[in-house]
């Protein structure tokens, strides 16, 4: 099997203060990711968030100042497409509605809204909502390629509540569509299309093989969407991989599809709450028509600040040496949430 699962284990001793200076040895994983080969340091902390965070607290300050996504403020505080791009100004699909990002930080960057209520809590998400708004986001992607075919690089991204970096508490979705993909997406687009050239097969359909065999991160599908704890994690507790199936690109993605990857994040947001975590960061990759090597699939890693004064939980080792450190091991996460699927 061309999937390699590769770490090596590493122990540190010390005399531990907790345990009158007794020796103590702690050991924690490198990792390496089966497809990009990026290091990732895994230990076993069992750490765990012992109440929620104050979301009313959080709402409330969203509240002094007028949210451009609530009804009442969409008209006159949020932009339009140029007409000859979408003669309407927006997108709609549903309840969703897609507009250009007012700071925009690529060739064709929008912003999708999927609900009029200002906040949404993650048990209260319906499937409904969630798909209106990737058929919102897929319906922007078709108009860049009309557009321009040379545009066909289409990433979905969404930050929910601050500690993801979200600075507007209404839910929506950050739309990336160029003719170049951001570093990590060309990563993946170009190590995928190597193992397919390597070995025959696709790097996903080989992954939900391997994980299928092992079941120690398989985690159970929802329809045409595979789902599974990735073996080197990107995030500090843990990193979900949602896979869609035998899909080249987001563009050929039915309803259903999206109504099957709704299904499974709807169990992952009650796996959360459960855990007391209520931020996360959400990316789907999307790959090229007629391109066997690349199956469009999602990331979703938790967000949280560290308690007793809400440090960050990223730290130099993401942002500066682009290693990232899990504290908690994919295959106890998987124990915890398969039950869920």
């Amino acid at each position: 099997m061309p999937i390699r699962f590769k770490k090596s284990l590493r122990n540190l001793r010390f005399l531990d203060p907790t345990q009158g200076f007794q020796e103590h040895v702690s050991s924690f994983e490198f990792r390496l990711d089966p497809l990009t080969r990026r290091r990732s340091r895994v230990t076993a902390l069992k750490f765990r968030l012992l109440k929620p965070p104050d979301l009313g607290a959080v709402i409330d300050k969203s509240t002094q100042r007028p949210c451009p996504f609530c009804r009442q403020n969409l008209e006159t505080m949020t932009p339009k497409f140029v007409p000859d791009f979408v003669p309407d100004g927006r997108i709609a699909a549903g309840s969703a509605l897609v507009f250009p990002n007012f700071m925009p930080y690529d060739q064709h960057n929008a912003i999708a809204i999927f609900s009029t209520e200002h906040f949404i809590g993650l048990s209260d998400f319906s499937e409904s909502q969630i798909v209106d708004g990737l058929l919102a986001s897929q319906k922007f992607f078709h108009r860049v390629s009309q557009a321009n075919g040379k545009n066909k690089y289409f990433c979905v991204n969404w930050n929910y509540m601050p500690p993801s970096g979200g600075s507007l508490v209404h839910p929506h979705l950050h739309l990336m569509a160029d003719k170049e993909p951001s570093d990590h997406h060309a990563l993946l687009l170009r190590r995928g299309k190597r193992f397919w050239k390597k070995f025959n097969v696709n790097y996903w359909a080989a992954l939900i093989e391997e994980e299928k065999k092992r079941g120690i991160r398989y985690l159970g599908e929802t329809g045409g969407v595979c789902w599974l704890l990735y073996f080197a994690p990107k995030g500090m507790m843990f990193d979900v991989m949602g896979i869609f199936v035998e899909n080249q690109s987001i563009l050929n993605a039915t309803t259903d599809q999206f109504r099957d990857f709704a299904s499974g994040l709807r169990r992952i947001f009650a796996y959360l709450v459960q855990n007391n975590l209520h931020s996360f960061n959400l990316a789907i990759f999307s790959g090229l028509n007629g391109k066997d090597h690349f199956w469009t699939h999602a990331r979703l890693i938790p967000r949280f600040t560290i308690p007793p004064i809400d440090t960050s939980d990223v730290s130099f080792t993401g942002l500066l040496h682009d290693e990232s450190l899990a504290i908690i091991r994919p295959e106890d996460v998987c124990k915890e949430l398969k039950p869920y699927f």
